[in-house]
């Protein structure tokens, strides 16, 4: 009596079948991995959506750039500059004034 009967492609059929198995698994994994990934592509897509129409607050709004060297009358007539920054602000003057003209 014979244990294992011969199949239609031979002994090795246990092989073949864990082969396809896996094949159905990889098929799977991947199919899963375009599922999330275009999940994702869309909760971006409508977070970006949302964010279109933000406003920026009044509180945001940028003032003036801080690496200027403009210098208000105020500033000068009070002090605040102090000795170098006067010497700065005459130097920044004439060398405007010398641009311009």
């Amino acid at each position: 009596m014979q244990c294992f009967a011969k199949t239609f492609w031979g002994e090795r059929s246990e092989l073949l079948v864990g082969v396809v198995i896996l094949i159905v698994l990889l098929g799977i994994a991947f199919a899963a991995g375009y599922f999330v990934r275009d999940l994702k592509s869309r909760q971006r897509r409508a977070e970006a959506r949302r964010w279109s129409d933000y406003g920026e607050p009044d509180w945001l709004s940028a003032g003036p750039p801080a690496n200027t060297n403009e210098v208000t009358a105020n500033q000068i007539s009070t002090g605040e500059l102090g000795q170098l920054g006067q010497m700065l602000d005459r130097w920044e003057s004439r060398a405007r004034a010398r641009r311009v003209g």
